[in-house]
């Protein structure tokens, strides 16, 4: 569909709004070089395998994409692609289980999640399928598309670390009460101009009802959001308006009509993720100060014994495909499950290279 779409509008058959308005929802934003658009490829949690960080390298390179950007919520864009060669990249990322579906407009957005999640001691359990699995559960919906404005939701990995699931729309964070799996939910949250911590809706929800939260969010969102106003169409200006009592009573009867919905229950999906320790070459003694300063810098130990997460600090949250490439290649050989992006880049001096 979005191949012929594209054809009807470079034949002037389709005007400029209407492509807008359904290029965007789908992750293509126009950029300033004229006939160049950006590509925003969702990674659930910042989660994305080596074998399809590969494939996204190798798109970059095929079209001349001149550099790729991590996001703030921890997805990948490829910039400055030719509008005639959308089509293409799709195919290629599909290939790959990847998509740009939700990556703008008013629609559920990129879902976030720790990035320490897996491999932080303070967890409680491992977030992955869930946020994983509510990411399919919404983005096959219609109405995930039709929203008064963008929906953001976000994973905390613990109450110890509650800064993703405070901050956004719609918060999740793990909690065991009772020897039941569950989450503690803020509801409102944002970092915009005037930044506003999440109210408390759930204290603790268990695990069956966790789609039931997303749906009766989502519902009463669409049906209670301002859709007259932009600046004023997120949840938070629902709180504003009604007081909080007010909105979360008002929230709970959507989720109370949910509970009606016995296909809403929710039970974990599996995921079978490999890791591995591939042979490697020891590196010549060098600085031990510099190394000891790097490691304290980008090294934090897992709580699997022995192991360790490394970041790769990156420039303006950019890089060029030949460098994501080598990447990717390296990754490869520790398993399917290695690698997050994450909403924060280090800063240095520098720039990247941008067509003519």
């Amino acid at each position: 569909y979005i191949d012929s779409l594209i054809r009807e509008y470079k034949a002037g058959k389709v005007e400029e709004a209407r492509f807008k308005a359904i290029r965007v929802p789908m992750g293509i934003y126009e950029q300033r070089t004229n006939g160049t658009y950006m590509v925003r490829v969702r990674c659930s949690g910042g989660y994305i395998a080596p074998m399809q960080l590969k494939a996204v390298a190798e798109v970059a390179l095929r079209d001349e994409i001149p550099y790729l950007h991590v996001t703030t919520r921890q997805e990948i864009q490829l910039h400055y692609a030719d509008l005639g060669k959308v089509k293409e990249i799709f195919t290629s990322l599909q290939r790959v289980e990847l998509g740009t579906k939700g990556g703008g407009g008013n629609t559920i957005r990129n879902i976030m999640a720790d990035e320490q999640a897996g491999i932080d001691s303070r967890e409680v359990f491992d977030i992955y399928p869930y946020y994983s699995d509510l990411t399919t559960f919404l983005i096959a919906q219609n109405d995930s598309f039709t929203l008064p404005r963008k929906l953001k939701i976000a994973f905390s990995i613990s109450e110890e670390l509650p800064g993703y699931a405070v901050v956004n729309d719609l918060g999740f964070i793990p909690r065991i009460v009772d020897g039941e799996r569950g989450f503690r939910v803020y509801l409102g949250g944002s970092v915009a101009s005037r930044p506003t911590l999440g109210w408390l809706i759930h204290n603790f929800v268990p695990e069956k009802d966790f789609l039931r939260v997303a749906i009766a969010v989502k519902r009463f969102f669409s049906e209670n959001g301002n859709r007259k106003n932009r600046h004023k169409a997120r949840i938070r200006h629902i709180f504003y308006k009604l007081g909080a009592e007010e909105t979360i009573r008002l929230y709970q009867t959507y989720f109370e009509a949910a509970k009606s919905e016995p296909e809403l229950d929710y039970v974990p999906g599996t995921y079978r993720v490999t890791n591995t320790t591939p042979a490697g070459v020891p590196v010549a003694a060098g600085d031990e100060k510099a190394f000891r300063l790097w490691k304290l810098r980008y090294a934090t130990a897992q709580k699997q014994a022995g192991y360790y997460a490394v970041i790769l600090p990156l420039q303006h949250g950019n890089l060029t495909p030949d460098v994501l490439l080598k990447i990717a290649g390296f990754a490869e050989g520790f398993g399917n499950d290695v690698i997050r992006f994450t909403p924060a880049s280090i800063f240095s001096s520098g720039t990247f290279p941008k067509p003519g």
